[in-house]
């Protein structure tokens, strides 16, 4: 549930090799929440990286693969707290096997109250990074884990995701 939930930076490191390296843009701290309304996923913007850290979670709480298939490429990784890598498939699979059940939307819902998160979102040409980070310690001190996207083919794809136990 906390990899589902909760998306370091150093992963940059690997897109940076693919696209070269320019000094970041300064992290845009979360919009409020419920302020999201429809937004374009295919679009190079901040607002669209939002949607889609939204939708990725639906998707794989309803087991939504198609949605997955699009947005993780097929060298996808996530890495959990404890250093366990979770490639691609593992996470189609979790995705099939999930229905958005009750039980699973209250596990999700209590984790979301316990553990208060903010979003914060750089982009840079074309990647996008979305960090994680608890709002009463700050981005700064916080980060609890951070996803890393690359804009291809007109729309964001996930490249690598790192989790950490930051509280």
């Amino acid at each position: 549930m906390r990899c589902n939930q909760v998306r370091s930076v150093h992963a940059v490191i690997v897109v940076i090799g693919l696209v070269g390296w320019q000094a970041p843009a300064k992290a845009t701290p979360a919009a409020p929440a419920g302020a999201a309304a429809h937004v374009d996923e295919s679009q190079r913007t901040e607002a669209a990286l939002r949607a889609i850290v939204e939708h990725w979670g639906d998707a794989e709480l309803e087991g939504d693969t198609g949605y997955l298939e699009l947005l993780l490429v097929p060298e996808y990784r996530s890495v959990s707290p404890t250093g366990e890598s979770h490639p691609r498939a593992r996470i189609l699979e979790h995705a099939r096997r999930s229905t958005g059940s009750a039980e699973a939307r209250k596990a999700r819902d209590a984790f979301k109250q316990a553990h208060p998160t903010e979003v914060a979102v750089v982009i840079h040409g074309l990647i996008g990074i979305v960090s994680y980070f608890n709002p009463h310690r700050g981005l700064d001190s916080s980060i609890r884990g951070s996803d890393v996207f690359v804009y291809e083919a007109n729309r964001w794809h996930a490249v690598y995701s790192l989790h950490n136990a930051a509280e």
